[in-house]
């Protein structure tokens, strides 16, 4: 049976479905942006700084050092001031300028932002999983797990939190949808005539796990 498509995500590729006379009327033209290169976000971060910034906050290179990143990464220019921006805030709260260490520092606190962004507006399933191998891993103090204990972790969460288990076929696609965001890392592990298993590796900072784990509890008004 075919899945419905979510009415809140836009079909983008209705122009493929529609009459080619329609098309022809509508004089449909695509058009592709290419994403900023280092030399791009330069210009667009000086202007930035030259607006908001005082003289001399920013030390030599930090510019070069931010479009960098950013052209290597994904060209946005939106995350490349996004980053001078969360640079510029922890150089203000050290009483500094912004330097190449604030840099990382903005990089790695930017990347946990979005991975509990993330969480935060997941399905209840896909934060439900989440906390099973969170749970499953701290029980078994080891660095990874197989399917088996992070769907036994999953099931006595669901019964915490009140929420009807899915069978273990979903749970694995919901595994693997976690390692697309990269919340998790997991892989299929071969075990001769014993089958397959799937390994997997919560290969965050601590800081990290604890934070999105207590954000999973406040969302499903659970306590730690």
């Amino acid at each position: 049976m075919p899945r419905r498509k979510n009415p809140s995500h836009p079909n983008r590729d209705w122009p493929d479905h529609l009459d080619p006379r329609v098309k022809s009327f509508l004089k449909l033209n695509e058009l592709i942006f290419k994403p900023y290169d280092a030399i791009d976000l330069q210009h667009i971060l000086r202007i930035r700084v030259e607006k908001a910034l005082h003289q001399g906050a920013v030390e030599p290179g930090v510019i070069e050092k931010i479009a960098a990143m950013a052209s290597r990464d994904h060209g946005d220019a939106r995350r490349a001031v996004a980053l001078l921006a969360k640079s510029a805030y922890l150089a203000e709260k050290a009483g500094t300028n912004i330097t190449f260490p604030l840099v990382d520092q903005a990089a790695a606190e930017l990347d946990q932002d979005r991975h509990l962004t993330l969480l935060r507006s997941a399905p209840a399933q896909l934060q439900a999983t989440m906390a099973a191998v969170i749970d499953a891993l701290h029980k078994a103090d080891a660095e990874s797990i197989g399917t088996g204990e992070a769907y036994d972790a999953y099931k006595a969460f669901c019964q915490r939190a009140g929420l009807r288990p899915l069978t273990g076929r979903a749970f694995g696609d919901l595994i693997a949808e976690l390692d697309i965001y990269s919340l998790l890392r997991s892989r299929v592990l071969s075990r001769g005539r014993y089958g397959r298993t799937r390994e997997i590796v919560l290969d965050l900072p601590q800081e990290l796990v604890d934070r999105l784990y207590g954000q999973i509890l406040l969302n499903f008004e659970l306590r730690g």
